[in-house]
């Protein structure tokens, strides 16, 4: 029987180098967070559908139990962690903290990732704008700590995109005609939309697409309107900026739109040179609980797509010195003393080849510096590099 070779679309595998940062970035982001109060959380990769029931603009892996039932393969974090708190008897507020994989059936032709693993915080029952703050802070330290420097956080507002929606009553085609214009930052999408679409409010539509950059923009934005929940998310993002206090790591972009629609407040996404796509999202949903048959409980996430910032690691950091590794072979009688000099020698492994040939080359194809050679009467250091293989 032929079998397929291939990967599904949109996954990949990791190798070595890529898998070990990986696994290590995973480990240190999750002790990032916990240092900062966060207590961890996990949840099973399967779901039932009626868990992401909020979910209706993200293609799902859905599939069938053995009993018929409809499951999910988990397109994110946030929602099993309402179905945890609605079912566990847990009860907020709480500071959670995760890692695992997450699946999203994109287009084919999306060039994007179909498998991904993310890292984040769940702020819930904290009603105070210090919890959007909190995220951000959070996020700027753990990617400070991971060696990132030239890294982009975008803060948007969710309440002035439905304050225009609001407005215009606008139907679901019409909406999405919208927000692909606004998305795109189509200066001519938009004005042909608001020829289509005239209101009170088409001096700030108009310049939508063009709102983002420093905290001045801000006041640019207020000077175009009037509406009051405009207003007040734009005084709610300025009061985040000027807080975390980290220009040459924030923006704004009055335009931003919420990739999720549960999302209620301010909302933030970011970004690096050297990144075709963000990196790092989140934002408010204080509706998204009661979903679940729970208290409207407010909360603030943040999520880290930790497979993205290991790409943009290897793309943009200098490459670090190669570290000096030592090979050791030994013979069955040697073993003993092949273990002693293991662990005297830092960064150190041992060879399971019969022949010392075998360890010279394998030393040598793995870029190891020193093969010493504990097989004999005495210990002998070889260069990889210079030894003759015979």
């Amino acid at each position: 029987m032929k079998w397929n070779r291939n990967l599904p679309i949109g996954t990949r595998d990791k190798l070595f180098k890529e898998a070990a940062s990986a696994y290590d970035m995973e480990h240190q982001v999750n002790r990032s967070f916990h240092e900062r109060g966060y207590q961890r959380i996990e949840t099973p990769v399967i779901e039932f559908d009626d868990v992401f029931s909020a979910i209706d603009d993200m293609n799902l892996y859905r599939f069938f139990d053995t009993k018929g039932r409809l499951t999910v393969l988990r397109p994110d974090m946030t929602s099993p962690i309402g179905r945890v708190i609605s079912t566990t008897g847990v009860t907020p507020p709480l500071k959670l903290c995760y890692s695992g994989k997450v699946f999203r059936a994109n287009e084919e032709l999306a060039g994007e990732r179909n498998e991904m693993t993310q890292a984040g915080i769940e702020i819930i029952g904290f009603a105070s704008i210090k919890a959007e703050i909190e995220c951000i802070t959070s996020a700027i330290a753990v990617l400070r700590e991971l060696g990132m420097t030239d890294f982009q956080i975008e803060i948007g507002h969710a309440a002035i995109y439905q304050a225009v929606i609001q407005s215009l009553a606008l139907q679901d085609n019409d909406e999405e005609i919208f927000r692909q214009a606004l998305q795109n930052k189509s200066l001519f999408g938009i004005r042909s939309f608001v020829a289509s679409h005239p209101s009170a409010m088409d001096a700030f539509i108009l310049a939508l697409p063009r709102l983002f950059g420093s905290v001045d923009t801000i006041g640019e934005a207020r000077a175009l309107t009037d509406n009051r929940l405009i207003l007040e998310a734009l005084t709610q993002m300025e009061t985040i900026v000027q807080v975390v206090n980290a220009p040459e790591h924030l923006s704004v972009d009055i335009g931003l739109v919420q990739e999720l629609h549960y999302y209620t407040g301010a909302i933030f996404r970011g970004y690096a040179d050297m990144s075709a796509v963000h990196f790092l999202s989140g934002g408010r949903y204080d509706s998204l609980l009661a979903q679940f048959g729970e208290e409207n409980w407010p909360a603030v996430g943040l999520a880290l797509n930790l497979d993205e910032i290991v790409s943009l690691k290897r793309r943009t950091l200098k490459k670090q010195e190669h570290i000096a590794k030592t090979f050791i072979h030994y013979s069955l009688e040697t073993t003993q003393l092949a273990e002693e000099v293991l662990a005297k020698t830092p960064n150190s492994s041992l060879s399971f080849f019969d022949e010392l040939s075998e360890s010279v080359a394998y030393a040598k194809k793995w870029q190891y510096h020193k093969l010493i050679d504990v097989s004999g009467n005495e210990l002998r250091e070889i260069d990889p590099e210079k030894e003759v293989l015979s």
